[in-house]
């Protein structure tokens, strides 16, 4: 039986036609344009609701207007009646629109920049060219990654084509809209050129790794830092930067670095640094370990346009920022003198100096000057001492160098010298001199590990230095370096704490209530990162009941215990507070605390859910509770109850100071006493309420109560514990290694 001839267009004739389509259009509009995409000949009104949210205008204001036609472009009439709404109909000049429906893109741009030159008065919106690197979809924002930088756009990613150099539009960090593509060449600045082969480059750039094809090129590739400039979406040319110098990196901000030899060099703004041993990859400048690391600088136009990290680091020195005594950063003036001969350096000069000659640095270095003052002793067991102005010293004397810079807000005093002699100025100052030799040399070891962390860090690197001398690093120099202390360092030379092969952040404290904390009484979100620290019990006998509880932390702080720091004043403690007027004091610490950082104090509604904007007009405060604690009995959440509104206060730092605004005496288990402190020991503690309107507080422990108990420490060594065995006990699951092997 024969079969039915099908009526009708087959598969082939659909293709046929599509490809005919396609054909036409090219023809009609004389170039390519990608159906799906971006457009020369129109602009979407999806582009326009982007391009108009400025000044007073809301996306809901645009969405209403534009839902009125049944398009999807901008058509001319549309542009009448868009411009008559913004009031600028008869100030804007339109005699460049051809007599056509669609207005194209030229058409659209050259009306858009006239209009943002009447409405934009603020300037938000601002006008760019960028070369497209990648494209990014995402669920509400999309992310275009160009040579300028990131951008977020909620314009569809089929707008943008990889390579491709366009005129946008943008305002707060973002995307708003495509003034059009751009035929102009498009550079990208100070790329790492992996290899060059089988007609294709690889490069580092903006923390990511690409592959592009490139044509003949007129420049020798090698390996190295470049410029590549791009024209029409392909390679044009490729700029290889040869010229650098090399020397330790000692301070860098926002506009230049400062380098050993060759003082203050500008850089171009947002400096890319590239490791070049090993595997190449691209790092930060904070990996840039300051005065400790072989680096080089790629130069160009007499400023810093890369840096090459070429070995890693080596642990020698450290640069140690001293606080003046109010605990500022800068100085008003600075007068120092040397017990021995000694060497004045600013700017590529130098001058020889007496001992015990009063130098007065401000005389070298002056206001707005960028040289850097540095004062070296001629023999290394020289010692330079702080004065005041009659020359008599006002501090211990500082080993290896001091140099002074000048900022607008004064002078920084920074302490350039060896790791191991910095940490001679360490131990004594956060640990006895008396205490056991194991417990020195256990102090020794946390003490390394934790500047070492600091010193990878460098936070303090715009002031020149890895760290300060304060509180908030570790105490240096406060107390005279003794032979005791000494021996502990030099005993435990170059040895650290390492977890899961790094370094850890070994911190201490001074005396536990009985256990050990974990870092959730911080509210770290990375408290993965810190699985050394786990709950230890410091008692000879452990506690039975829940400490997480009311009732079971309460019952072990009044049960009598024994431990290895169970002898010291502050294992146990009760305070008498009085809270009633101090309800501004209260909000004043409040207010700090959330500039610091909003996850740790939380204002809410009455109800104790609703997240509340505003944290004025809450009322007087009336009554302090606790919300949650820590299996080992610390709080992690205190509850301030308002007459309209309540406050969640998170961090054992936040809480201890919010509780201490109240206090009014303070008395240890040894029977002392003190007055008015201004934070609570630890915020290991229960609150009685008073028949008096008062709070009863009674607690253990002094610190943070995370990794090791100092006075533990020395009731280990005194039980015989080598300092090996209890700093395994204070942090677990770790390995006691060489710093720099």
């Amino acid at each position: 039986m024969k079969k039915k001839k099908r009526s009708g267009i087959t598969v082939a004739g659909i293709i046929l036609l599509i490809v005919a389509g396609v054909f036409i259009m090219i023809l009609k509009l004389g170039k390519w344009e990608d159906p799906f995409g971006y457009f020369e000949t129109k602009v979407s009104v999806s582009e326009l609701i982007s391009e108009l949210q400025f000044g007073s205008y809301q996306e809901e204001d645009w969405e209403g207007f534009f839902s009125r036609y049944q398009t999807d472009d901008l058509r001319k009439e549309m542009l009448v009646e868009l411009l008559d709404r913004l009031g600028i109909l008869s100030y804007v000049d339109l005699s460049g629109l051809e007599d056509q429906s669609l207005v194209t893109r030229a058409e659209w741009n050259g009306v858009y920049l006239q209009l943002l030159e009447y409405l934009d008065t603020r300037m938000e919106v601002q006008h760019k060219k960028v070369l497209v690197l990648e494209i990014m979809e995402a669920k509400e924002e999309n992310v275009i990654i160009t040579n300028e930088g990131d951008y977020y756009t909620t314009l569809p990613t089929s707008l943008f084509k990889k390579w491709q150099t366009y005129n946008i539009y943008e305002r707060e960090g973002k995307m708003i809209g495509i003034g059009g593509r751009s035929q102009e060449e498009a550079v990208i600045s100070n790329v790492y050129l992996k290899s060059s082969s089988d007609g294709k480059l690889t490069f580092l750039y903006g923390g990511a790794s690409y592959e592009k094809e490139i044509g003949k090129v007129e420049s020798e590739l090698s390996t190295g830092v470049c410029d590549l400039v791009f024209s029409a979406g392909e390679i044009g040319m490729v700029r290889m930067k040869l010229d650098k110098i090399e020397g330790e990196l000692l301070s860098y901000d926002e506009t230049s670095i400062e380098i050993e030899g060759y003082g203050t060099v500008a850089h171009s703004g947002k400096i890319p640094v590239y490791q070049t041993y090993g595997e190449v990859t691209e790092k930060a400048v904070s990996d840039v370990v300051l005065g400790n690391m072989r680096v080089e600088y790629v130069t160009g136009n007499q400023q810093v346009c890369a840096i090459l990290i070429v070995q890693p680091a080596t642990i020698e020195t450290v640069r140690i920022l001293l606080l003046s005594e109010g605990g500022s950063k800068f100085r008003s003036d600075i007068y120092l003198k040397c017990s021995g001969k000694s060497k004045v350096e600013v700017g590529g000069r130098q001058e020889l100096v007496e001992a015990d000659m009063l130098i007065h640095p401000v005389d070298y270095v002056g206001a707005e000057s960028v040289d850097t003052f540095r004062l070296v002793p001629e023999e290394s067991q020289g010692q330079v001492f702080l004065c005041n102005v009659e020359g008599i010293p006002i501090s211990n004397g500082y080993y290896g160098s001091l140099e002074v810079r000048w900022y607008e807000e004064g002078y920084t005093l920074v302490n350039e010298l060896p790791f191991e002699t910095y940490l001679c100025g360490v131990v004594p100052s956060e640990m006895p001199s008396s205490f056991s030799p194991e417990a020195l040399r256990a102090q020794a070891i946390c003490a390394r590990s934790y500047a070492y962390i600091q010193l990878m860090r460098g936070n303090l690197a715009k002031y020149g230095a890895h760290m300060s001398d304060g509180t908030s690093d570790q105490v240096y120099n406060k107390v005279a370096p003794t032979e005791e202390s000494k021996a502990a360092v030099y005993e435990t030379a170059g040895k650290v704490l390492t977890y899961q092969g790094q370094v850890i952040e070994a911190y201490y404290f001074s005396t536990s209530m009985g256990y050990t904390e974990t870092a959730e009484v911080w509210n770290r979100k990375d408290i993965q990162d810190y699985g050394y620290l786990q709950t230890t019990c410091l008692n000879r006998e452990p506690f039975e009941g829940d400490l997480s509880t009311e009732e079971g932390i309460r019952a072990y702080l009044e049960k009598p215990m024994v431990g290895y720091d169970s002898d010291i004043k502050y294992y146990r403690w009760t305070a008498e507070a009085d809270y009633g007027n101090k309800t501004e004091r209260i909000n004043e610490i409040l207010r700090n605390r959330h500039s610091v950082s909003s996850d740790h104090v939380l204002y809410l509604k009455a109800d104790g859910v609703t997240p509340a904007e505003s944290t004025q007009h809450r009322g007087d405060l009336l009554e302090l509770s606790v919300a949650k604690r820590s299996r080992s009995g610390t709080i992690l959440e205190l509850k301030l109850t308002y007459e309209q509104g309540v406050v969640l206060v998170k961090n054992e730092y936040n809480i201890r100071k919010v509780l201490g605004a109240g206090i009014e005496t303070m008395t240890y288990q040894d029977g002392s006493k003190s007055e008015e402190i201004p934070m609570l020991p630890s915020a290991c503690c229960v609150l009685t309420p008073t028949s008096d309107g008062k709070v009863q507080i009674k607690g253990g422990g002094y610190g943070h109560g995370l990794g090791m108990s100092q006075n533990a420490a020395n009731g280990m060594a005194k039980a015989g514990m080598g300092h090996e065995e209890m700093l395994k006990k204070f942090y677990h699951h770790i390995e006691i290694e060489q710093m720099n092997e």
